[in-house]
């Protein structure tokens, strides 16, 4: 399943000048736009492979996408999920770009590829119980959090998830815009509306509650900054 390469987002940093058509990430629990297919991270982002062969090669060796191996190279990785390569001893997590996009930090806390934020997207009732959908497709049944409150994951060995804690969005709380021109900006909410404020005294900006997460209290949960 392939796309256009000059129709590819330009985080991906792709060349457009070399081959006509790149890998299109598939239909899955993060838009097309706003995640990178496995193939293309492996290659024009980490530079682990040269090839879509040697991508192949591999994920036969257990890439990890959020502690589930991945072989589909067109598997869409996207905002937070953490990447494992075991044969390598490489873990990294895709946060917000400072210009948009997502970038990939390389983690080097074992204890931090075991950890990942998830922003409630959704809350409905299910068999009795309030289910919480989250930024990438995952649910959580019975926990106590509204839509654009973040969760505090901790990824487990069969690639199940634990909470660990909610991080209400209210004021005074850490928070990071992830799409937008203030894409990659960590700040205090000031007030929290349809739209929220974020900085302090004469710093303060205004961005669509929809694009920011909550990512701590006075420090972020995870690892943000990392290696690149």
């Amino acid at each position: 399943m392939h796309m256009k390469k000059v129709t590819s987002p330009k985080f991906w940093k792709a060349g457009r000048k070399d081959k006509v058509w790149i890998f299109r990430p598939r239909p899955g629990p993060h838009e097309k736009q706003f995640s990178f297919p496995l193939a293309v991270l492996l290659r024009d982002v980490l530079g682990v492979v040269s090839t879509a062969r040697e991508a192949k090669a591999v994920t036969k060796k257990q890439v990890q996408v959020d502690g589930v191996v991945r072989r589909d190279l067109n598997f869409p990785v996207g905002l937070m999920d953490v990447v494992t390569l075991p044969a390598m001893e490489k873990a990294y997590r895709l946060v917000p770009a400072d210009k948009g996009g997502l970038r990939v930090i390389e983690l080097q806390d074992a204890k931090e590829a075991k950890t990942k934020l998830l922003r409630v997207v959704g809350k409905q009732m299910a068999d009795g119980k309030v289910q919480l959908t989250t930024h990438d497709g995952r649910n959580f049944l019975g926990a106590d959090a509204s839509v654009g409150d973040t969760l505090v994951a901790e990824i487990q060995s069969d690639g199940t998830f634990k909470l660990k804690e909610i991080l209400k969005m209210e004021e005074g709380q850490l928070a990071m815009v992830f799409k937008g021109r203030r894409s990659g900006t960590m700040a205090k909410l000031v007030s929290v509306g349809r739209n929220v404020t974020l900085g302090s005294n004469k710093n303060e900006f205004t961005v669509p509650k929809k694009n920011v997460m909550i990512v701590g209290k006075d420090k972020p949960m995870v690892d943000l900054n990392g290696k690149e």
